[in-house]
């Protein structure tokens, strides 16, 4: 719950119009994702992640600067309370496995920074003026589509 209030409320005070708007989303978003919490029903979890997600797409929308350089951050935020909420409730349901917790919470950390580091390159590499030449951008959209297939494999392997 701390983590998503956490997000409702850096794109609420980010935004440069409409703050009280998006607060708002945020706040809904928060209140269905604590009733999901409180009366164990993984189906509320998704719609508050959408508007979650809604309200940080929204504050492209009022913001004047459309780069955040943050978003790497928030994308890491934002899949641990996903990760967190759902295994909130898996671990209301019975006593896990010997094991399970610290590695599951290893790959949660893992994939979260893996995140964090690909979003890096993603801004770094929007950032970058386009002076390369067709061939030096061909490179670059062949190693970014490495890198995805790279780390897609090592997701399939983490779980």
């Amino acid at each position: 719950m701390a983590g998503a209030a956490a997000l409702a409320v850096y794109a609420a005070l980010t935004a440069d119009r409409l703050g009280g708007l998006l607060g708002a989303l945020g706040a809904g978003a928060s209140l269905v994702l604590a009733a999901a919490l409180v009366l164990r029903h993984s189906g509320l979890i998704a719609p508050a992640l959408v508007l979650l997600g809604g309200e940080y797409a929204g504050l492209f929308l009022v913001r004047r600067g459309t780069v955040d350089i943050r978003s790497p951050l928030e994308g890491a935020a934002f899949f641990l309370v996903a990760e967190l909420a759902f295994a909130a409730l898996e671990l209301r349901a019975g006593r896990p496995e010997p094991g399970l917790l610290p590695r599951r919470a290893a790959a949660a950390a893992g994939l979260a920074v893996g995140g964090i580091v690909v979003g890096a390159i993603a801004l770094a590499a929007a950032a970058a003026p386009l002076e390369g030449g067709l061939a030096l951008e061909a490179l670059g959209v062949a190693a970014a589509v490495a890198l995805l297939v790279l780390l897609g494999r090592l997701a399939v392997r983490v779980e």
